[in-house]
């Protein structure tokens, strides 16, 4: 099936190297992971997208590829430095993921890297998650929380966990008992951010993650350490406090500061703008 606007969509910086999912695999040229225990494959042929498993409107909402990110960059115009981190990567957009994929995904990324992470995920996903026999190959998903929170440590430190399995099981287990993942969108950013920090294994950093990504708060700002010091470096926001930075963060570049962030992020964590830029970028 062919998905209509997404002529400049950058499949691998989106789906692999921004580092916002963790699930996705390639093979042959398409993009293939189990999406809220669905399997679906996304792929070009030409300038063509093109998906399996998935309609074109859960797709195009999934890519997010009915926002205008032309109209964010003119949002930052007073910020020349956000400006030039979005005119980087017209490929780029912030997925709208299953909360619960995001939740497991960024407990698993506490104190952990990139590849790591996609090392863990895919562990979870193979001994644990449903399995999908597709034409292009196999694609496991994460577990259920019903399946995860029937774990015990010891099953789970066997897969390379570590320290983050009783985590895992007590967050799948209040989302399994009724925590409200799917209703975190429609709250106040940091009322939502309140209740996920709720969960066992969630701080400030992954609840920001876990709204920013999957529950389709635009103005969550996660804030790690490349955010902290792209924030002191390019904005003079000096901060060690998440909320003081997060409100900042919302005051200069509005409800979308989280989809601002993942650009600034990538442009810091890759180099393409160097931290230590001269001051005179920071701001118009």
């Amino acid at each position: 099936m062919e998905i209509p606007g997404g002529e400049s969509l950058d499949l691998r910086l989106t789906l692999v190297d921004s580092a916002q999912c963790f699930s996705w695999t390639e093979s042959g040229g398409a993009f293939g992971a189990a999406i809220g225990g669905h399997p679906v494959w996304l792929w070009r042929e030409g300038e063509r997208l093109h998906a399996e498993g998935i309609g074109a409107v859960a797709a195009r909402d999934y890519l997010d590829l009915d926002r205008d990110y032309a109209a964010l960059a003119q949002a930052c115009a007073a910020y020349p430095i956000a400006r030039r981190a979005i005119a980087l990567y017209p490929g780029l957009r912030v997925l709208n993921q299953p909360p619960w994929d995001a939740l497991v995904a960024f407990i698993l990324s506490a104190n952990n890297n990139v590849s790591r992470i996609r090392k863990l995920c895919r562990a979870l996903s193979t001994a644990l998650g449903p399995a999908f026999d597709t034409p292009r190959g196999v694609l496991h998903g994460l577990p259920a929380p019903e399946r995860l929170a029937a774990c015990g440590e010891a099953e789970l430190r066997a897969l390379g966990v570590g320290y983050r399995a009783p985590y895992l099981i007590g967050a799948a287990r209040a989302v399994a008992e009724g925590f409200p993942l799917e209703t975190l969108r429609r709250m106040d950013v940091e009322e939502a951010h309140r209740r996920l920090l709720e969960l066992p294994g969630v701080g400030d950093k992954v609840a920001d993650c876990v709204l920013l990504f999957g529950c389709r708060q635009a103005a969550a700002f996660p804030v790690d350490v490349w955010v902290r010091r792209l924030m002191a470096q390019w904005f003079g926001v000096s901060t060690t406090r998440r909320g003081e930075a997060a409100a900042q963060a919302r005051a200069m570049f509005g409800g979308c500061a989280g989809l601002v962030q993942q650009f600034l992020f990538h442009a810091a964590r890759t180099g393409d703008i160097p931290l230590g830029v001269p001051p005179d970028t920071r701001a118009g």
